[in-house]
């Protein structure tokens, strides 16, 4: 089927813009990409210079289960950037995806500086990771454990799958991915010479390891164990299939040492605070939430009893910006805030394996 034009200018703006190999985009463009999640800020000329794609994502969140859009591929013309299109083309994004009753947005920043540029966007740093560190690595003594690569999609079985949504479901706020996702996500990994190694005890999946070449070491995107024997076997497997004497791995935050990984941003705030207030129906307060982006969610908000409602007559307990309030609706470092603390539980928010 012949590509739309919309479609080819993002895949021209993406070629233009990020270092990526044809393979790759071809890949990502074929499984990824969605007409109706690609948003494209064209000039007077009628020529794309700004484009962004917002696919849905399943997450843990506030006890359930949401939908968070998440910004992938965000991308200016060299020519046309310092112009706020980005800003424009971000703030149409905020409204569509309100507009799909989609409450939450996520971003992995692509550099350091721009964790400052989707700050001022309304966006909040809440995903974060413990980075580990291993080099060579003794066989485990035990032969309780097989190790296998996988390194094609069409060899995952419904076994290894189950494991993988059983373990991503144990985190109470955590970027989910369905089984085509998975697919692809192993298929990106064999894209890029890595491999997901797959520990069984005996006959069943006991753990797993999502592993790729990074530069002269392997990185270990994403790995789920039963314990930490089984971590040992995984961590030795890696070493093993992709012939790497260091390994370096993004573990879920442990609160010491932590990097940061990702940000979030509320796109409705009644609709966000009502998921909370249902799963916390003994806890009240109320609130004023500013923000400069979605006049929409500035106001008064009265939580408790298990709803939310909008009320400017109410005196409030504590104001604060989209930033604020996003960061404790995640349970991301409710401390700072001793007002508001003893209502919000302390998370750690994780997101991975997003073929950044």
């Amino acid at each position: 089927m012949k590509e739309s034009m919309k479609k080819q200018a993002v895949m021209e703006l993406w070629r233009l813009c990020f270092d990526d190999t044809e393979e790759f985009i071809r890949f990502y463009f074929e499984k990824k990409y969605r007409e109706e999640n690609a948003l494209v800020f064209w000039d007077e000329q009628g020529a794309a210079i700004a484009a962004l794609q917002m696919p849905p994502y399943p997450m843990t969140f506030a006890g359930r289960q949401i939908v968070a859009g998440y910004i992938s591929g965000a991308c200016t013309h060299p020519l046309a950037r310092a112009r706020g299109v980005m800003t424009k083309l971000l703030r149409e994004t905020f409204y569509v995806m309100r507009e799909r009753k989609i409450p939450v947005s996520i971003l992995i920043p692509a550099s350091e500086w721009l964790y400052g540029y989707y700050g001022k966007m309304g966006y909040a740093t809440v995903f974060d990771f413990t980075p580990e560190h291993y080099r060579i690595l003794e066989k485990p003594a035990s032969d309780h454990f097989r190790e296998e690569a996988i390194r094609d999609e069409a060899l995952l079985t419904d076994e290894v799958f189950d494991y993988f949504q059983k373990m991503m479901w144990q985190r109470p706020c955590c970027v989910q991915h369905d089984r085509e996702d998975f697919e692809t996500i192993v298929e990106d990994l064999r894209i890029s010479e890595g491999a997901l190694i797959v520990v069984y005890g005996g006959e069943r999946v006991v753990g797993m390891a999502f592993a790729e070449p990074w530069g002269n070491r392997v990185l270990v995107k994403e790995g789920l164990y039963d314990s930490d024997d089984v971590k040992r076997a995984a961590l030795w497997g890696v070493m093993n299939h992709l012939d790497a004497a260091e390994i370096y791995c993004r573990a879920l935050p442990a609160g010491k040492e932590d990097e940061h990984r990702g940000m979030a941003r509320i796109l409705d705030v009644e609709q966000v605070l009502r998921l909370y207030a249902v799963n916390y129906p003994d806890r009240s307060f109320v609130l004023k939430v500013t923000d400069e982006w979605i006049p929409e969610n500035t106001g008064i908000y009265v939580v408790g009893q298990g709803d939310c409602s909008r009320d400017e007559g109410k005196r409030v307990e504590a104001e604060l910006t989209i930033q604020e309030l996003t960061r404790l609706l995640f349970g991301y470092q409710p401390e700072r805030n001793p007002v508001l603390n003893p209502y919000f539980e302390t998370c750690q928010p994780f997101i991975s394996l997003m073929l950044d």
